[in-house]
């Protein structure tokens, strides 16, 4: 694992076992380095910093090689995270044994972390990345594995696992419901106060709690 940026964003390279086949043909072999490259350049740079040029250099092909599957930095990006080439955590999901303790201390080190004006810049291009993207994006953006992934699904699979939340409570919607409201924010780059991500854990853990059932 290493430290994206001034120790602020931790990126993983994860890239997932079907891409490590052999055989494949030489494009699609230039694809997979391509989306590596991406992930060793946001292991050591910051999202900014990183070029098409950058990214075509340290994969080792041309810049026309990128051009061929993707329009700019953005979607290649946005591709490297959706097939887990990149898992981006800014800040650590601790795990207390206490959910509500630890989804309050992550969601504070996000409404500090998140509204740096670099990572709004990188948020919105990547949403835009997204809205825009080709018809490959649009098809990975669709595929729920995409979602069910990082930390925060993690530490809810690990509370369930402990009996720790109700029966039949519904992680995937408990890491939307505090995910999608601070993404908007983050992307619009209006600032939460600490009272409104409180306020935000609060009302999804009293939703999934096992002592705490939902009405």
């Amino acid at each position: 694992m290493s430290l994206w940026g001034a120790d602020r964003y931790h990126v993983l390279m994860t890239p997932p076992e079907a891409t490590k086949q052999r055989g494949r043909p030489r494009s699609e072999q230039s694809h997979q380095k391509v989306l590596e490259a991406t992930a060793r350049l946001l292991g050591s740079s910051s999202y900014d910093s990183i070029s098409v040029e950058r990214i075509a250099a340290e994969a080792g092909v041309g810049k026309q090689t990128i051009y061929r599957w993707w329009r700019n930095k953005a979607e290649v990006v946005l591709e490297a995270v959706l097939t887990g080439y990149v898992e981006m955590e800014l800040v650590p999901m601790d795990d207390t044994g206490d959910l509500h303790q630890d989804l309050s201390a992550w969601m504070q080190g996000m409404l500090t972390e998140g509204f740096r004006e670099e990572f709004i810049a990188m948020a919105r291009s990547l949403m835009a990345a997204g809205l825009e993207g080709l018809p490959e994006t649009a098809e990975l953006i669709r595929q729920e594995h995409a979602w069910e992934s990082g930390a925060l699904m993690e530490r809810l699979r690990r509370a369930a696992e402990r009996d720790e939340l109700r029966p039949g409570a519904d992680i995937a919607a408990a890491a939307s419901a505090l995910i999608d409201p601070l993404l908007f924010r983050i992307v619009i780059g209006k600032p939460c106060a600490p009272a409104w991500g409180q306020a935000l854990v609060d009302t999804v853990t009293s939703g999934i709690a096992a002592d705490r059932p939902a009405r």
